[in-house]
């Protein structure tokens, strides 16, 4: 388990990322996920962050843009810049030697009812994306997202289609914290096909990436499935607090299932 298990730069952001993975290997992760918008909001060097990693022995993934970006938008504009930004995360992964880099697929603008209108779009975009990533040499992981009404790529079947449909290939970021509490995580997890990857928190009925062990999630029944394959386990969340209290949190549960040591 402890050689799969990574963390995402996210619940370090205090620390710019050059330093978050040092404390990412300070609390016994092999790897973390860096999260593009980190690094920019930091403007680290990519060269810092992979000497960093090289000199922990840390893996890396990346997790490209996503905040505030539609790769479907109706806005043509803000469509184009969200596909941009994208491929600007993939320079960042070449840059920093990542071969497997997650993107959020785009949502409708207006209502559910125009989901016919976005998904030749979306295909486009992502076809896109998908190509870039091949001349970068590295893959898209397309990750499924949380069932809100205007959310378009939400259960397996629409991870499954819209990479059935792209020319070139991609893989799939499983994330159990956008598994709907009241489904089967087993039967999600089964019928996803294509994980490279896998993004783990846990979740309320109200709030979704809360620390390991702290939500309603059920954790015991999904986690040994998900180090079957040796592929990235990444605990994910957001704290902006120097004293990492969310991390501390995670731990917890993680010395319980033995999977790093702490500090």
């Amino acid at each position: 388990m402890v050689e799969m298990l990574y963390v995402s730069s996210t619940l370090m952001w205090a620390y710019p990322v050059e330093a978050a993975v040092l404390i990412a290997r300070q609390y016994g992760f092999a790897g973390m996920e860096v999260w593009a918008e980190h690094v920019w909001f930091y403007q680290s060097d990519p060269k810092e962050i992979q000497q960093a990693a090289k000199r922990a022995g840390m893996k890396l993934t990346l997790h490209a843009a996503s905040w505030d970006l539609n790769l479907c938008s109706l806005n043509q504009g803000i469509r184009k810049q969200s596909i941009e930004e994208v491929k600007r995360s993939l320079t960042l992964a070449s840059e920093i030697g990542v071969k497997s880099v997650t993107i959020h697929p785009g949502r409708v603008t207006l209502s559910p009812r125009n989901r016919s209108w976005h998904e030749p779009i979306l295909i486009e975009s992502v076809n896109e994306l998908a190509y870039e990533a091949r001349k970068k040499d590295c893959m898209l992981s397309i990750e499924h997202i949380e069932p809100l009404p205007k959310e378009m790529i939400v259960t397996p079947q629409d991870v499954n289609q819209l990479r059935a449909a792209l020319e070139y290939p991609t893989t799939t970021t499983f994330d159990i914290a956008h598994v709907p509490l009241s489904c089967s995580l087993t039967q999600f997890y089964r019928e996803l096909e294509g994980i490279d990857k896998i993004h783990v928190s846990d979740a309320t009925a109200t709030k979704l990436h809360v620390p390991l062990g702290t939500g309603e999630i059920d954790l015991p029944g999904i986690w040994p499935l998900l180090f079957e394959e040796k592929r990235p386990v990444v605990v994910e969340g957001f704290d902006d607090a120097r004293s990492l209290s969310q991390l501390k949190q995670n731990m917890v549960y993680l010395r319980q299932e033995d999977c790093v040591s702490f500090g």
